[in-house]
């Protein structure tokens, strides 16, 4: 909850003016606070504590609120308030599912344009995240985990597709917050990352698109036996 009592962990910083719009800066910096759990879930969002935490209005707090809630970061409930919204189980398992599904697609799409400097960048990507790995920098090597994804289907051909990848990011990154997934998850996700590259140095389009697949089926199993802060079925946000 934001009250003067609650934590200062939770608290916004005051906005600086500038060429954006407020509702625009007043969006930006509460999705942020979102995705990066500083408002963690169940949170409830008050528009005059944000309003007088970030030095504006409650108009454009309030504009800022219902553009969340269309991204689905929020939740107004009738009589109770607007809360940050829960994760789910179900939530994990479909934004999981429809991520490998759409990034499959969108590997795939993008095997006849991947050129071989691009897979030997690819390459450096996974050994340097190996290193990382091994020295414990659990957070590098996912980063760069991220950056072979990217690196994979950057050259697919249609973007819609890269779109509804981009607007799953957010949730993704809730995600992974939550997860309690450490160094076995990516040790997984190394071995699952060579099997990805090695279809893509026979060019096997269908293989990439299997491989990516399973690859998301994989870390979907594991995340949903380690997510802590994620809400049960009949455990919403009130």
């Amino acid at each position: 909850m934001l009250t003067d009592r609650a934590n200062d962990s939770q608290r916004l910083n005051p906005l600086q003016q500038k060429a954006r719009t407020l509702e625009t800066q007043v969006y930006a910096v509460v999705k942020e606070a979102v995705l990066s759990l500083k408002l963690p879930p169940g949170a409830l969002l008050v528009e005059d504590e944000l309003a007088d935490q970030l030095g504006t209005s409650k108009t454009p707090v309030r504009n800022a609120l219902v553009k969340l809630e269309q991204d689905g970061l929020v939740v107004r409930i009738p009589y109770k308030g607007t809360y940050v919204s829960d994760v789910s189980q179900q939530d994990a398992e479909e934004i999981f599912e429809l991520r490998g599904v759409l990034e499959g697609l969108a590997a795939r799409s993008a095997v006849p344009f991947l050129t071989d400097k691009e897979l030997a960048q690819a390459e450096a990507i996974l050994v340097e995240a190996d290193a990382v790995l091994a020295q414990g920098n659990l957070s590098k090597a996912s980063m760069l985990g991220e950056d072979f994804h990217k690196l994979v289907y950057k050259h697919a051909t249609n973007q819609r597709l890269l779109l509804f990848l981009k607007m799953l990011d957010d949730q993704l990154r809730r995600l992974r917050l939550l997860s309690n997934s450490g160094l076995d998850r990516l040790k997984k996700s190394a071995g699952e990352h060579r099997r990805i590259l090695e279809a893509l140095r026979l060019r096997d389009e269908s293989a990439v698109e299997a491989a990516f697949r399973e690859h998301h089926l994989s870390v979907l199993k594991d995340l949903v036996l380690n997510v802590e802060g994620i809400a049960s079925e009949d455990g919403k946000t009130p």
